[in-house]
């Protein structure tokens, strides 16, 4: 974490603990499988009065049926779940506030037994007279032959005689074990920024609760002088692998691995909770960072199965080499899809899920460098029916990276008609291409998919930042996770903030965000002025592209050459979810063009100024993907 800035002694030692593996010899991992194994003593079953035991000889969970909560995991010889504290036991939840709910009055079942598997429900059926959301919630939790964790899966469904319901947060989450002073897993490991030792139970105890109630201040242990805040580990769901927590003491880690991402809501780049200091969430669907949740109306029949996930357990030397075997198991959790061993109707069998594969090329009359390379290329609903994809939950979304030359297979499609969507590095906006039927058990050959990108003007004058949907690029691109960074800005910047294009300096000099001014706690404007040259003004109108990565509370004016009127107000199409202070680099993305008379600028120096409309400390922010002024 960063102070003013600066890291300080303690947190630069604990960052080095954390990084002192990178200088060591390669951690040899072996093949994973999927389970993490498959041999071993025979899975079974014991019924308790209150509770249900599966065991394989190498993991033991016992299960509170009534609740669908995990209140034991064993593993190594230890306790792999808290007891004690705010947050114990594996559980799930719905919505928040008033709405909050956990399950409840759960029917238990048995789906599969047998010597090599075990397949648990308890189900959720809704009751009016206790229940606030009318869903009927099945939570599996499946244990094999061998494995080294807990298969789990839900399935959400509203009967057509349900009364009209509305999704909005429903998650899992994973306690980890603790005393007052130790955790049992120090360390946590998100993504290559994210991994390092954490505070101790102790340092919570002695830490400063902030304005902002998620917001912790240390005044004890590696992280003195420094926050803490669960959204820190905010990480795009779509596109993450694993996650979880582990020891260097211990030699254990905890792990959400993600075999596949096609239940999670708004596309590969929706970003949400992952792991947080002692405990691990699932955002099976995410509402942070500007998700809309879904409504499902009185009759209307509807069904919906998240998962399977693996809560994957290891032991290894060192919680780095457990990170990179959870990372291991994930690719052979990703290669297994779809699971042979899943029986149930929202889920079809092996041989019935199709596949897509083609190229995706990219032709820019422009900026020819750019190509397919990495893509994102999916499948998701059409945009006439459900809208933009980024808002999309209430059905599944298939999405795959294409390699160096654009070529992209995309596994694991349910039967159905979608539309296609793809975009990638170094473009403004997305490809379509409509009607697309996956058939059961076939694979659709796309062939080549020709993006042909348009650009309003003929001539980029300038660009700032690269297109990738987010703002890493920029200043504080890489640290934009630590609390109350918005309070720094003033120290760093000045106001107006002044950028000069010819410097192509925007990694230091253009910040990841644009919000309010504060002085003195007092918040106002912050204007940004963009200085560039023109060595003739061509007749006609320029356009400058602002791409958003994120956008909350406010408008954006914009002026030019320090016009008292600006030429125009920007709304922009994607704004919500405050990814400035739930510390993310980027929420919904969206594109506005403004359109500039010649009339309006000047052979030799110009500048444009971008303006918020309102200043609120904490919340008005823009953060910026990327902008280019466009000559006709």
């Amino acid at each position: 974490m960063f102070s003013n800035g600066k890291i300080s002694s303690t947190r630069l030692m604990a960052l080095l603990a954390g990084f002192i593996f990178v200088v060591l010899p390669p951690v040899k991992v072996s093949a994973n499988v999927p389970g993490g194994g498959s041999n071993g003593p025979d899975v079974t079953l014991r019924r308790m009065a209150n509770s249900v035991v599966l065991s394989n000889g190498i993991v033991t969970a016992t299960i509170n049926p009534d609740a669908a909560t995990v209140i034991s995991l064993i593993y190594d010889g230890h306790q792999m779940v808290s007891a004690s504290g705010r947050h114990t036991r594996i559980y799930f939840s719905m919505s928040g506030g008033r709405n909050y709910e956990t399950p409840d009055h759960c029917v238990f079942s048995v789906t599969k037994e047998s010597s090599n598997m075990v397949d648990v429900s308890c189900k959720r059926i809704y009751n009016p007279a206790v229940d606030k959301q009318p869903w009927n919630i099945d939570i599996h939790y499946v244990l094999r032959r061998g494995n080294t964790g807990l298969y789990v899966y839900a399935i959400v469904s509203h009967p057509a005689s349900f009364p009209r319901a509305g999704m909005g947060e429903w998650r899992m989450v994973w306690s980890m074990p603790q005393t007052a002073k130790t955790a049992l897993l120090e360390r946590i490991y998100v993504d290559r920024l994210r991994h390092w030792q954490m505070p101790t139970p102790y340092d919570f105890t002695h830490a400063h609760q902030m304005g902002i109630k998620e917001v912790v201040l240390f005044t004890t242990g590696v992280w003195k002088g420094q926050y803490d805040c669960k959204y820190e580990y905010s990480a795009d769901l779509g596109s993450i692998p694993c996650y979880g927590e582990a020891s260097n003491i211990n030699n254990l880690g905890a792990w959400i691995v993600l075999g596949s991402h096609d239940y999670f809501n708004d596309g590969p780049v929706k970003n949400d909770l992952t792991a947080a200091t002692g405990l691990l969430h699932l955002m099976l669907y995410a509402e942070h960072y500007g998700g809309k949740g879904f409504t499902i109306q009185h009759g209307q029949a509807w069904s919906k199965m998240y998962g399977p996930w693996f809560l994957y357990l290891n032991n290894k030397i060192g919680g780095h080499a457990c990170w990179l075997d959870a990372k291991a198991q994930a690719k052979a959790e990703e290669n297994a899809q779809p699971y042979g061993w899943v029986s149930n109707a929202d889920y079809p069998p092996a041989h019935e899920w199709g596949t897509a594969s083609g190229t995706f090329t990219v032709h820019d009359p422009l900026k020819p460098a750019v190509s397919g390379a990495g893509a994102w290329v999916g499948l998701a609903q059409p945009q006439a029916e459900a809208g933009n994809w980024q808002f999309q939950g209430n059905a599944y979304q298939y999405w795959a990276r294409a390699d160096h030359s654009g070529k992209f297979v995309i596994p694991a499609i349910r039967p159905g008609s979608y539309e296609l969507y793809a975009f990638t590095r170094g473009a403004v906006g997305e490809y379509t291409r409509s009607n697309i039927t996956i058939a059961p058990g076939r694979h659709v050959k796309l062939g080549t998919l020709a993006w042909h990108v348009r650009h309003p003007g003929k001539v980029i004058a300038w660009e700032i930042g690269v297109p990738d949907r987010t703002a890493t690029e920029f200043r504080h691109g890489k640290d934009y996770w630590v609390p109350y960074l918005f309070s720094k800005f003033s120290s760093e910047f000045t106001n107006p903030l002044n950028y000069y294009v010819t410097k192509g300096n925007w990694s230091s000099a253009w910040n990841y965000a644009q919000t309010s001014w504060m002085t003195n706690g007092t918040s106002s404007i912050w204007k940004w002025n963009i200085h560039f040259p023109l060595n003739s003004v061509p007749p006609g109108t320029s356009t400058l592209t602002i791409a958003f990565a994120g956008a909350y509370q406010g408008n954006l004016n914009v002026y030019v050459n320090n016009g008292t009127k600006p030429v125009a107000t920007v709304h922009p199409a994607a704004e919500g979810g405050n990814a400035l202070l739930r510390e993310a680099v980027h929420a919904k993305y969206s594109v506005s063009h403004v359109k500039i008379p010649d009339g309006l600028l000047n052979r030799g120096d110009n500048v444009i100024t971008l303006a918020p409309t309102v200043a609120h400390a904490g919340f008005t922010n823009f953060m910026y993907d990327y902008l280019d002024f466009e000559l006709p």
